[in-house]
């Protein structure tokens, strides 16, 4: 379709060869016309390659179809004078999707994602899905899901933006128990001796959330105040809901529990107004904890929210304690995703402090075994050796392992019509098989914590993946 334009132009680049915005356009109209090779061959042609970033990612574009290895070395020189070029990123993943190299394709997407949020791509991270549950897909099937071609900034040619209609779920929104709610049974309030391990995040809590409420009059002569608010953030699974649960607890205060699901409606005003009775309820009850779960869905960024924006709006209002006094009333706030909510709610006054909430660490681990496997038919088990080799299990991992070993026994037993007992080989066999869910969290989060911290917010989670625990 382009052939009439390609002649016309040709002459121009051969008496100006050095022409590179010519000769990327007829490159891009041989690839438009799904001549890849010639396309390619016509940009290897004017080796040597312009250094400046625009230029690269066009000549990077075009050959990610044809030459992925040409238009690796061409990103990779970008990203070696630019790194937070989320282009460059961007179609780097494209290159290692049309490989199939999905983990690969993940690293760079969500670093292209991080740096700049436009480059989200539904198609793109729906790929990312289908990869991760059917692993052992054919490369024509792959094939047959590749967009046709890139544009310089990075995405798919033929990809169209999504308009959010209402908030959805995130990838990493928890769907399941967590195991807070094993540990708790039906109390409602517990306390940090409930808590094996984590002490480093107790002490921040302590200092942050717990001293104010125990000593407000010490901490009101350096006008420090006993409410405000604590964003709780990590991977899913990691006991968030159980911290928070205990912090109340410690501090002897009123809980109050909020799902989204208490909050949404689908009529005009109604989520506003239950938003406004809460807060209603913890003011006539202080000290009172106010607990929000899945925060991301109710504080999402009011750019990213739609018509849910006066939500938003309401949320913080509520938390500045405009038309009512707050004191004595604290907002605790958990999220996978902390880098969704919007940044007004980190403002004084609102969650005044973010803290990570790390997978457990060895000895929560075994706390978290031990509370698996009480009652569990068992023969000696070391429980220190199963919290060593579980490093990076959330409670939810520790709770698949055990209920793994358990299953491998019940049906030995039903084979066999003996009776067996979990062993420690089935315990370690059980838990080698089980890959932790933090990982992937872990690695996205990575990604933030490298390229979005200019304010700091990550830095405990910095800290924590620079120490490798």
């Amino acid at each position: 379709m382009n052939e009439k334009t390609i002649e016309l132009l040709m002459p121009g680049l051969t008496a100006a060869p050095d022409n590179w915005e010519l000769r990327l356009h007829l490159a891009e109209l041989h690839h438009a016309d799904g001549r890849r090779a010639e396309a390619a061959d016509l940009i290897k042609a004017g080796r040597p390659f312009p250094k400046d970033e625009e230029t690269a990612l066009g000549i990077a574009g075009v050959l990610a179809y044809s030459d992925a290895d040409a238009a690796l070395e061409v990103l990779d020189g970008v990203i070696a004078e630019n790194k937070a070029c989320a282009a460059a990123y961007r179609l780097k993943a494209e290159v290692y999707r049309q490989r199939g190299m999905e983990n690969e394709a993940r690293k760079n997407y969500n670093v292209a994602a991080v740096i700049d949020e436009s480059l989200e791509d539904a198609e793109f991270e729906a790929w990312l899905d289908d990869e991760k549950k059917a692993p052992n897909e054919t490369r024509e099937t792959r094939e047959e899901k590749r967009p046709m071609a890139l544009s310089h900034s990075g995405g798919p040619v033929d990809s169209k933006a999504e308009e959010i209609d209402e908030i959805q779920p995130d990838d990493f929104i928890e769907t399941d128990s967590e195991v807070d709610e094993m540990l708790a049974a039906q109390e409602e309030l517990i306390d940090f001796s409930h808590i094996g391990g984590m002490e480093a995040l107790k002490e921040r809590i302590r200092m942050s959330i717990i001293y104010p409420f125990k000593n407000k009059e010490l901490f009101k002569k350096f006008k420090k105040k006993s409410g405000g608010g604590l964003l709780f953030y990590g991977p899913p699974g990691c006991g968030k809901t159980l911290i928070s649960r205990a912090t109340a607890g410690e501090c002897g205060a009123h809980f109050i529990n909020v799902s989204i699901h208490e909050i949404l409606s689908k009529w005009i005003g109604e989520s506003e107004q239950r938003i406004h009775e809460m807060f209603a309820e913890a003011r006539r009850k202080a000290p009172t904890i106010i607990f929000i779960d899945e925060v991301d869905a109710l504080g999402v960024k009011r750019s990213d929210a739609g018509h849910t924006a006066s939500l938003v709006n309401t949320l913080l209002t509520e938390i500045d304690g405009a038309s009512s006094n707050n004191e004595d009333v604290l907002v605790l706030g958990a999220t996978n995703t902390p880098w969704r909510i919007d940044s007004a709610f980190r403002r004084p006054g609102r969650f005044d402090h973010v803290l990570f909430v790390p997978p457990p660490d060895q000895e929560a681990r075994e706390s978290i075994f031990q509370i698996m496997l009480d009652g569990v038919p068992q023969d000696s088990l070391d429980v220190k050796k199963l919290a060593k080799v579980s490093d990076k299990f959330s409670g939810a991992d520790i709770r698949s392992a055990v209920e793994r070993a358990s299953e491998a026994v019940i049906q030995e037993i039903m084979r066999t019509g003996k009776e067996g007992v979990v062993t420690q080989k089935q315990m370690l066999a059980s838990i080698k098989a089980t890959r932790p869910t933090t990982l992937e969290w872990l690695e996205q989060a990575t990604n933030y914590a490298s390229y979005a911290n200019q304010s700091g917010l990550y830095d405990d989670l910095a800290e924590y993946l620079r120490e490798g625990k």
